[in-house]
């Protein structure tokens, strides 16, 4: 394992309890692949935690940093950075962390689990994952343990690892079940499939990354608005059942490269019609398309997922839920170009969903909840794609630190109906983007000739905007198939200003839209 880990070239030690009473931080190795910040070093309990930036390719512009730990009781958090520190911030704004500024250093501290985005002056925004502490990790080896080194994976990511890790998915599965264990190291893939009773567990400090060669990988869709072809790094056998993936490490599309050099797509990981999959507590980097999407499947969970994606390419959604059901996405972050959160509904000949299986589905009984978005387009949404109904969604405990839109019901593409919405305690810190309508709320369902929709029963509960952007909320309905009604408001505060009436809104209602019901009811906590 010790040779392994410095064949791969990541900081010279493995994850490791620190803190005073040795049970609070764990580290995690950065794998040098990644560069360590010049702008911000990262301290918890006294214990450095590395820093490394998000740039899609060498040479090429820093969109933010980010740094990541696991942690339990209450740790003090310092950031340090090269010049005193005149302004800052610590979102999401609403939990209203304590903050101290002394010279060049920011100080706070936490006691759970938190994904927060630290902004200093000018510089570009520090995300940290402060993790949950892991609840009995597996072991490196050991019965039921079919560790990739076992079977000739490369740590060093010098040749591809597909087949050895492959091997070990297969293994696992003939012996009806079993942990992959994936260590520190740089794991070159091309496409990997999971199989039922299957556990793949990435080591903190772990990295399974694409080649950036599109003859690695077999095509699996054509996006037609790109005009471009793409692959599933990751995905599930249709059929399969009780499927996680967990552990500190990351999956790495180097999809800003494939796309620049080659033209090619690709998806991170499809848990695609599937039962009972489980996403837990990894990285999600750079997928040139959409990163991780659930799809045809039921019961699925996403926890404690961090989603870095480039800001600066289009249609590359961080979790997009398509056509599933029972599904929950909570306390999670998200960082894309496009929405970071959504749900979709598609039908058999849609570009993307030509090598799904099984008919297509409805969207029925999806819960986000405790989630972090920055985007640039909107952060919490409702289509496109409506081939199925969507039903009984809902948006809970969310924070927007910046967006183009934060509430967004559109589903167009489809003419199916989209009822029983809500959305529940969402925070909205800025709309400064403007990629399109820049809103806090839309409903749209003008038709983009592909059918439209109704939209019914929607529910807006305990919202604070605290910045607007430079357009109002939107009801806008195209014709009588994309009727909306039985939309209420309530508990909403407009830049500090409560909502008392319909009027404040100052929203332009066209025909096919009935007026929603705004009730006020002391604002929101």
């Amino acid at each position: 394992m010790a040779a392994a880990t410095a064949a791969a070239g990541v900081t010279a030690r493995e994850p490791a309890f620190a803190g005073p009473d040795r049970s609070r931080v764990q580290t995690y190795p950065l794998p040098s692949i990644y560069p360590v910040s010049v702008d911000f070093s990262l301290s918890v309990n006294g214990t450095p935690i590395p820093v490394t930036t998000f740039a899609p390719e060498p040479g090429s512009e820093v969109e933010y940093h980010y740094a990541h730990f696991s942690f339990h009781g209450r740790v003090t958090l310092e950031v340090s950075v090269g010049a005193d520190i005149v302004t800052h911030t610590v979102s999401p704004l609403a939990l209203d962390i304590p903050t101290r500024a002394h010279g060049n250093k920011l100080t706070f501290s936490i006691d759970r689990s938190r994904y927060l985005i630290v902004k200093i002056d000018d510089l570009r925004e520090l995300v940290i994952a402060a993790d949950p502490a892991e609840t009995a990790p597996p072991r490196a080896h050991g019965p039921g343990i079919f560790n990739i080194l076992d079977f000739g994976a490369d740590p060093t990511g010098g040749t591809l690892a597909t087949q050895a890790i492959q091997s070990a998915i297969d293994a696992a599965q003939v012996a009806g079940r079993g942990v992959v264990y994936v260590p520190a190291g740089v794991f070159s893939i091309g496409s990997l499939v999971l199989r039922s009773r299957v556990h793949l567990y990435l080591a903190g400090g772990s990295v399974l990354r694409a080649t950036g060669r599109p003859a690695d990988y077999a095509k699996k869709f054509r996006k037609d608005s790109l005009k471009m072809d793409g692959t599933w790094l990751i995905s599930t056998e249709p059929g399969s059942s009780d499927i996680t993936v967990s552990g500190r490490g990351t999956i790495d599309g180097q999809g800003a490269r494939m796309r620049k050099n080659s033209s090619y797509l690709n998806h991170l990981l499809i848990p695609l019609g599937t039962r009972r999959f489980r996403l837990d507590g990894v990285i999600g980097r750079d997928a040139g398309s959409w990163a991780v999407l659930p799809s045809r499947s039921s019961d699925v969970r996403i926890t404690n997922y961090k989603g870095f994606q480039s800001q600066l390419q289009f249609e590359n959604d961080a979790i997009d839920i398509n056509e599933c059901q029972d599904v929950i996405v909570r306390h999670t972050i998200a960082i894309s170009e496009d929405d970071p959160y959504s749900t979709k509904a598609w039908a058999e000949d849609t570009d993307l969903a030509l090598s799904w299986p099984h008919p297509r589905q409805p969207v029925e009984r999806v819960l986000f909840e405790d989630i972090v978005a920055w985007t640039h387009c909107a952060a919490f949404k409702i289509g496109n794609g409506h081939f199925s109904r969507q039903t009984d969604v809902t948006y809970r405990k969310g924070y927007v630190y910046n967006a183009t839109r934060a509430i967004a019901v559109d589903p167009a593409y489809g003419s199916e109906p989209c009822t029983r919405i809500r959305y529940e305690d969402i925070d909205v810190e800025s709309l400064d983007h403007n990629r399109g309508n820049q809103n806090w709320l839309l409903i749209n369902t003008r038709e983009r000739g592909t059918g439209i929709g109704p939209v019914s029963g929607v529910v807006v509960d305990r919202v604070n905007v605290r910045h607007q952007g430079a357009m109002k909320p939107l009801l806008a309905a195209g014709n009588a198939n994309g009727t909306i009604n039985d939309i209420t408001l309530r508990n909403i505060v407009i830049e500090g200003t409560p909502l008392r009436s319909f009027e404040q809104l100052a929203i332009p209602l066209g025909p096919n839209v009935e007026k929603p019901v705004v009730s006020f009811h002391g604002g929101v906590r």
